[in-house]
C-alpha cells in the first residue's frame, strides 16, 4: 500500500512545507483550476509520506500523522475531480498518474 512516487518528490516536499506555495511546481500547474492545484499539492505530499520508512517510533507517529493529514479524503476528491473535469484535457492529463485508491 505504501510506496514512493519519485516523480512527484519535489512537489510533495514543497506541499509538506506548512501550506507555503511551491515555486518548484511546474508552470503548467498555474493554468489548472484552483481545486485541481490544491488536490495535487495534498496528494503529492500524501504520496511522499506513504513512501517513507519509519526508522523509530517517533518517526512512525510523524508519518502516520502526515499521511492522515495529507491522504484522508483524496480518493474521493480524485474521483470527483476526474468526473467534474472529464472534458478538460489538461486536467485529465494532470490527474492521470494518480492511483485511484491510497487510503
Amino acid at each position: 500500500m505504501f510506496r514512493r512516487c519519485p516523480g512527484r518528490l519535489a512537489a510533495a516536499l514543497c506541499a509538506a512545507a506548512v501550506g507555503v506555495a511551491c515555486s518548484a511546481a511546474p508552470a503548467a500547474n498555474a493554468t489548472l483550476p484552483a481545486d485541481v492545484r490544491a488536490f495535487k499539492l495534498k496528494r503529492d505530499a500524501c504520496d511522499h509520506f506513504r513512501g517513507e520508512e519509519p526508522t523509530d517510533e517517533a518517526r512512525a507517529k510523524f508519518l502516520t500523522d502526515a499521511m492522515r493529514k495529507n491522504c484522508t479524503g483524496t480518493d474521493n476528491a480524485l474521483k470527483a475531480l476526474r468526473r467534474r473535469y472529464a472534458g478538460n484535457a489538461a486536467v485529465s492529463a494532470a490527474l492521470q498518474d494518480y492511483e485511484d485508491q491510497v487510503e
